[in-house]
């Protein structure tokens, strides 16, 4: 009887931190909230394109090994009512000093990306990475259900959006913390549009072709984009 109540116990002490931290990530999070430049989150700070984003969904859980994880969808809407930009951010919102994340295969290359760069990938250590592909918006972070809930949002605000993105992944770990960061960009905008400053520089070398043929100039874009930042989102988040 004893045992059954310490358990009874450590479940209601779970369940009430998991609905105190993520009641004060929703609450940091309004549903139509805008943000420029940064995100602050418990662990760290992650960082934003250029432009305003705004707040298409929150959620909140726990992960297999029972710490509390918050997500949230950003969107960044032209003036004409079109979403060109998609941010999703899952990480964790409480874990202890002695507990470290592993290392996955998602720093290891995949045939389905492309672009892909490795910066670290130490088991229970330090794993910085990213990946480039084309995605369906409803597979952003891994066809996670508050992406739903963020396309519902955006319809009832009148916002019409794209199929798919060009999708720019990170994967930051470093002992108690992790990033999981997903930068979407529409590219049927030109690529100074949808990204200023990175049209045009250092040649790049993709691991597949892109269809459509005319619009490599966007994944390139991309590509020059997470390179250029990869440092300062890692730096950023962990620092």
């Amino acid at each position: 009887m004893s045992k059954f109540l310490l358990s009874f116990s450590a479940l209601l002490f779970l369940t009430g931190c998991v609905a105190t931290s993520g009641g004060q990530f929703q609450t940091q999070f309004p549903i139509g909230k805008v943000f420029r430049e940064k995100v602050e989150l418990p662990q760290g700070d992650v960082i934003l394109p250029e432009g305003e984003w705004k707040v298409l969904a929150t959620d909140t859980g726990q992960n297999n090994t029972y710490h509390t994880f918050g997500s949230v969808a950003l969107g960044h809407i032209d003036s004409d009512g079109y979403l060109r930009g998609l941010v999703t951010v899952s990480t964790p919102l409480d874990v202890g000093l002695g507990y470290s994340f592993y290392s996955s295969s998602f720093c290891d290359p995949q045939p389905n990306l492309l672009y892909h760069k490795t910066n670290a990938n130490v088991d229970l250590g330090r794993q910085s990475c990213f990946g480039i592909k084309k995605k369906t918006i409803s597979s952003f972070d891994n066809f996670a259900d508050y992406i739903k809930v963020a396309m519902t949002n955006a319809r009832a605000m009148n916002v019409d959006r794209p199929y798919d993105m060009l999708s720019a992944a990170f994967r930051i770990t470093r002992r108690n913390k992790f990033l999981y960061v997903e930068y979407g960009f529409d590219y049927r905008e030109s690529a100074e549009e949808m990204l200023p400053g990175y049209a045009k520089g250092q040649d790049v070398s993709l691991t597949r072709k892109f269809f459509p043929e005319e619009k490599i100039e966007n994944v390139d874009a991309v590509v020059r984009w997470a390179t250029a930042n990869a440092d300062r989102i890692e730096k950023t988040f962990l620092d």
